[in-house]
């Protein structure tokens, strides 16, 4: 179980024949449970470990920082991460994440921030938040911006993202030609007409020469 949890395998592997096999190959003994009881398996840990947790914040967390994240599965629904990380009183970081939240439509400042005081109010960290990094988003920005005594930080990453993905604008021309040069080359009428002129002209003057004459006579389609 705790190989599926740490490596996000999913919990169908139970399934497979081969894993059985391996299994089986380690220890014959040992019955492989099936998904029902790995689903089970997993919500008794779940709840053994949320009042550990809440004792833990209670005694060695003076104040938490958050970090949370939106965002939509392939499945088209958005779900909220949420983490926790404070410095203890022997100087130690602990990090915890608190929820992988499905968030319904529509993701409004006001509804997140409503989803957000529910999930603080689950762990019993009312009081012990001292700040929360987003991204840019307008909707997460808002959603702090209107709690009382919570400082929001951005994400210095997602800045950092949105400054060269500006800076690189100007480049976007010379980077599509540049990808359809590539996809040009890589066309297997252009390779085997390549391999073709390597092997009849092995003098490497002569193959530069026609790698460059090739590079010509596309430039001229695309301009």
């Amino acid at each position: 179980m705790d190989w599926l949890i740490h490596d996000s395998r999913p919990l169908t592997t139970v399934q497979s024949t081969y894993f059985k096999r391996l299994i089986n190959e380690l220890d014959p003994a040992f019955n492989v449970p099936d998904v029902k009881l790995v689903k089970q398996m997993i919500h008794r840990a779940y709840n053994y470990s949320v009042p550990l947790l809440k004792e833990h914040f209670q005694q060695h967390a003076l104040k938490v920082s958050l970090t949370m994240d939106l965002w939509t599965s392939r499945s088209r629904k958005g779900y909220l991460g949420v983490t926790c990380s404070f410095v203890d009183k022997n100087w130690k970081l602990t990090e915890v994440t608190l929820t992988v939240q499905y968030v319904p439509y529509p993701h409004t400042a006001d509804h997140i921030r409503n989803t957000l005081e529910d999930i603080i109010n689950y762990w019993d960290l009312n009081g012990k938040i001292h700040a929360i990094t987003t991204d840019n988003a307008s909707n997460m920005k808002k959603a702090i911006a209107n709690m009382k005594g919570v400082m929001w930080q951005n994400c210095s990453s997602h800045t950092l993202q949105l400054i060269i993905g500006k800076a690189l604008k100007p480049c976007e021309i010379l980077i599509a030609r540049a990808k359809r040069l590539i996809d040009f080359f890589l066309r297997p009428k252009q390779s085997e007409r390549l391999a073709e002129v390597q092997k009849n002209y092995p003098n490497k003057a002569s193959v530069v020469f026609l790698h460059f004459y090739f590079i010509y006579l596309f430039i001229l389609n695309i301009i």
